[in-house]
């Protein structure tokens, strides 16, 4: 199903930091096609942690834990009977997977992170649309649409914190032929710092082939 394959996508594409051309558009008035663009976007701000939980029009979910901070974040998910960890280090230029059931680990070739179907590009479209309350946090309303590197559109509603945290998107993801009513949401959230262990690998473990595809 396309929540499972857009799940194993999100796991190379990672939140990029406000860059210079989403600064720009924050400056640039009068722009009716970007609406809020570059307003709220672009990477969280602080540190948290959170589950991401992926359901779509059936209810079928899945399910990763995230770990972030500006410069390293870690994806947990279950694949088949295995723990996988999937850790991006921006500040090493570098991403591995942590194959944790099995004490093992690989290096990965990654693409330029990105996060949340494109959004934080600048080239994503937002419209406000108002301000609520989402367990228990202050929110800003979107309706959006954006396409990540991959090439998946996204088009709906997103709903983000004064600190550029996603808490939720609910929408329509396009890839290829394939059309897809999903839901993206945070739970659990964790706003503070994350242990430096978690983007390591573990002592002991053993080093495996890269994984290239």
């Amino acid at each position: 199903m396309i929540v499972r394959c857009l799940l194993a996508a999100v796991l190379l594409v990672l939140p990029a930091p406000l860059g210079a051309a989403d600064r720009a558009a924050d400056r640039t008035p009068g722009d009716p096609g970007a609406g809020e663009r570059g307003a709220a976007w672009g990477g969280p701000t602080t540190a948290y942690s959170a589950d991401m939980v992926f359901t779509d029009d059936r209810g079928r979910s899945r399910t990763a834990r995230l770990f972030y901070t500006a410069q390293r974040q870690r994806l947990e998910f279950t694949s088949g009977k295995e723990v996988v960890a999937m850790i991006y280090d921006r500040a090493a230029g570098r991403a591995f997977q942590l194959l944790l059931s099995k004490r093992s680990w690989r290096p990965v070739a990654a693409p330029a992170p990105q996060f949340n179907f494109g959004l934080s590009d600048p080239a994503s479209k937002r419209e406000k649309l108002g301000e609520e309350t989402m367990a228990g946090m202050a929110v800003t309303k979107y309706r959006v649409a954006s396409r990540s590197a991959a090439g998946d559109r996204f088009s709906g509603l997103a709903w983000a914190t004064k600190q550029r945290i996603v808490l939720r998107m609910e929408g329509t993801v396009v890839r290829g032929a394939q059309t897809q009513p999903l839901t993206l949401e945070l739970r659990n959230l964790k706003i503070g710092p994350v242990d430096p262990a978690l983007f390591a690998v573990p002592a002991g473990y053993r080093k495996l082939p890269p994984l290239r595809n």
